[in-house]
């Protein structure tokens, strides 16, 4: 167990502010949070209405599992991620239009078919060693912004196959960052009751920035429609895709959001797990050597393939530990469909419930000492005996985030390729600090010194 006090980078809100909404807005949910199973956070102003929020596994099951049918996603959070996802996408759709975008898009995201972009993940993560080889030893580097380069150039790579080169990627990422960085302005705007055309900071640069990136994905689309030719990428299955009960196929708008979606949501949440747990193993060496050890007696120095991931298993340890202390999707909202009750709270049609992800990881009565850095909480045997919406990095229920195992055997590949080439150190005298927006970042970066061994 290794402790660190920027595990814990800031003290929970007794009343919220209006700061922390737009910099780090779980900073404002309550300090009993972390030491009940709900809590009631207050709104910024008397005017405001209060948010419930679920911390207790037992009644987040309800919400997302037992009784998933009666709540849908709420409209604060809609209009928030409807700056990083479109609106027509699988991540927005309810009822009966979820169902069947679910059921065409699902067999792309099977194990089999995954389980073969191992190689094509052990190259991008092969790439940007050789790159670290030439830039880093014994150097400073950021590793938030080099990850989700990385895992970008990666994704592309599995999504679009050959297509991929022909996206400006720098462009592509320049101009989702201003997309991303809006989602708490458009969340807080939501909860005032505002109109969704009242600007904000960075508002209209956001709207340019959702044009360009609209247009790009819809012309990567056109062009394979053109080709017409054979391929095994995840546009390819997407294509040739039709729902298994009525045969339908994804328009193109339905196409274009979803494949966008799954760009944008799986390169940002990887890369942001990833540049966390390299910030954790360089706070911890004695794990970070455990772990090369583990990768070092699987592997030796021969490129990983599929058959190698599940001889990883405290690599994916390591990863499922970081995603606790600090998950990239920090909270979930959902809206009863209807009046409910959901234990003491009445909560009416409409109204903001939020699953707090963060708060759960960090609860004082369900993780022995929550605040340290234990890979070993995710032995087999300690998994089986926690209630199963105790850890929810990628949710819960029937709305689980589709990508889960694409986004664990990428992120495993990952992981493994640069921890056997390099050690990672803390950089002197940085302290890090919190950004929630789309995913949980580090507002000041993640500087750290990496030695080529």
């Amino acid at each position: 167990m290794f402790h660190d006090a920027e595990f814990m980078p800031f003290s929970p809100r007794a009343k919220p502010s209006l700061r922390a909404a737009v910099t780090n807005m779980i900073e404002n949910w309550p300090p009993e949070a972390y030491r009940e199973g709900h809590a009631v956070m207050r709104g910024l102003w008397p005017i405001l209405p209060a948010t419930v929020l679920l911390t207790d596994p037992v009644l987040i099951e309800e919400v997302l599992i037992a009784r998933a049918e009666e709540f849908v996603r709420d409209r604060f959070q809609t209009r928030a991620l409807s700056s990083a996802f479109s609106r027509k996408s699988l991540f927005f759709a309810e009822g009966a239009d979820w169902r069947w975008q679910r059921r065409t898009a699902a067999p792309a995201f099977r194990h089999e078919k995954l389980i073969e972009l191992v190689p094509t993940f052990a190259r991008g993560a092969h790439a940007q060693a050789q790159e670290w080889r030439r830039t880093a030893n014994g150097g400073i580097i950021n590793v938030a912004p080099a990850m989700a380069q990385l895992t970008f150039a990666i994704i592309l790579r599995a999504v679009l196959g050959q297509g991929a080169e022909t996206l400006d990627q720098r462009k592509f990422l320049a101009e989702l960052r201003p997309r991303v960085s809006t989602t708490a302005w458009r969340f807080l705007f939501a909860r005032m009751g505002l109109p969704e055309a009242t600007p904000f900071p960075g508002s209209r640069k956001a709207a340019a920035s959702g044009r360009w990136l609209s247009d790009a994905i819809s012309r990567l689309v056109a062009n394979r429609r053109a080709e017409g030719r054979e391929s095994k990428d995840i546009l390819a299955l997407l294509l040739s895709a039709k729902d298994p009960e009525t045969g339908r196929a994804m328009s193109d708008a339905e196409l274009i959001s979803n494949l966008y979606m799954f760009m944008v949501a799986g390169h940002e949440t990887m890369a942001t797990a990833l540049a966390w747990t390299l910030w954790l193993l360089a706070k911890d060496q004695a794990t970070q050597e455990r772990l090369r050890a583990e990768i070092q007696a699987a592997l030796g120095q021969r490129p990983i393939g599929p058959e190698d991931i599940d001889r990883l298993t405290f690599t994916r340890q390591v990863l499922q530990e970081s995603m606790r202390l600090f998950p990239p999707a920090f909270g979930v909202g959902r809206a009863p469909r209807e009046d409910v009750t959901i234990g003491p709270h009445k909560i009416r049609a409409g109204e903001l419930v939020i699953i707090a992800i963060w708060c759960v990881h960090r609860h004082e009565k369900l993780w022995d000492e929550p605040y340290g850095f234990d890979p070993d909480r995710f032995a087999s045997e300690k998994v089986k005996a926690r209630h199963r919406c105790a850890y929810m990095p990628f949710g819960a229920g029937p709305r689980i985030c589709i990508g889960s195992n694409f986004a664990m055997l990428e992120m495993t590949t990952i992981l493994a390729t640069l921890v056997r080439g390099f050690r990672f150190k803390p950089a002197p005298g940085h302290q890090v600090a919190l950004a929630s927006h789309l995913t949980l970042r580090a507002k000041n970066g993640l500087p750290l010194v990496i030695e080529v061994l």
